[in-house]
């Protein structure tokens, strides 16, 4: 009996000792947990706190960005606002002179008549005695001077509405790019400005080809064709151009593109010709006032 009691402890001290052992393996893998969780934990707040440290960051960048972007935009429309006074001086400049030599030129006519006539008209008198032949004669020379005096003033004239026409073309090529956006918006095309006087050449083929504006987005860019004056021969001439405007420009041959014209006069019937073509219209006014004519997407010409 006292060997079984013993036998019996002997187990029971090894039983004990081998919970005893389990509950020290578990205390451990808890404690080791625990330290894994804590570990984790402050990796999760650092974690935590340089992602907050990075958002702002990124926010002061942002709000950086948008300054300059906004500097950017101020300054733009000052340097527009500048060029669009200064061109306007020009152009008043430039008609007040155009007035000036019209007006100097048709009383220097008037004056020249004037006295030749005076002279005609003394000569006439003091010759009534000779031949009717030299009467003739006389006038006939009196008339071709004054034609050709008139045609001379007429050259002058043409001359200057020439030089006037082409400062308003140059002052609406400026202006377009900056002004089509918000009308493209308007009837439902959100485009950027992506330039101006943008100039390719193929020199394999000698040639080369000039857009006046361009504006575009992700998906699509619209060339704008910038004259004084739009006659039906310019616009088949820029439609022809279109045809070439992928091989001119490769850079845009992932892009839909369509186009567009603009002018601050159209001659009879152009613009239902151009809109029949499937082109953008833009009008402008001699207060450089832009508006698109309304338009049908289903009619409009892919190029």
């Amino acid at each position: 009996m006292r060997m079984e009691s013993a036998e019996q402890a002997r187990k029971v001290s090894e039983q004990d000792e081998w919970l005893e052992n389990i509950r020290k393996e578990n205390d451990r893998s808890i404690r080791l947990s625990r330290e894994r969780m804590d570990r984790l934990e402050k990796f999760a707040e650092t974690s935590r706190l340089e992602y907050e440290q990075r958002v702002r960051e990124i926010n002061e960048e942002r709000k950086a960005s948008d300054k300059r972007i906004e500097e950017y935009r101020r300054e733009s429309d000052r340097r527009i606002e500048e060029y669009r006074r200064e061109s306007d001086k020009r152009i008043e400049e430039s008609r007040r002179e155009s007035d000036r030599r019209i007006e100097e030129s048709r009383k220097e006519t008037e004056r020249e008549v004037k006295e030749m006539l005076t002279k005609t008209h003394t000569e006439v008198e003091e010759m009534l005695a000779k031949t009717h032949t030299e009467v003739k004669e006389m006038l006939a020379e009196t008339h071709r001077e004054v034609k050709e005096m008139f045609a001379e003033t007429n050259a002058t004239i043409r001359r200057v509405s020439v030089e006037f026409l082409g400062v308003t073309g140059h002052i609406v090529e400026g202006l377009v790019s900056s002004s089509t956006e918000k009308i493209f918006k308007d009837a439902g095309f959100d485009l950027h400005d992506s330039g101006k006087n943008l100039r390719r050449e193929l020199a394999s083929e000698g040639k080369q080809m000039e857009v006046d504006a361009m504006l575009g987005n992700e998906k699509l860019v619209v060339p704008v064709e910038v004259k004084a004056n739009f006659t039906k021969k310019k616009v088949k001439r820029f439609l022809h151009k279109m045809e070439m405007f992928r091989k001119f420009f490769p850079e845009y041959a992932d892009k839909e593109v369509l186009a567009a014209i603009a002018a601050i006069n159209y001659e009879a019937g152009v613009a239902d010709f151009a809109h029949e073509e499937g082109l953008l219209v833009i009008r402008v006014s001699s207060d450089d006032i832009f508006s698109l004519d309304p338009v049908d997407k289903e009619k409009l010409r892919m190029f």
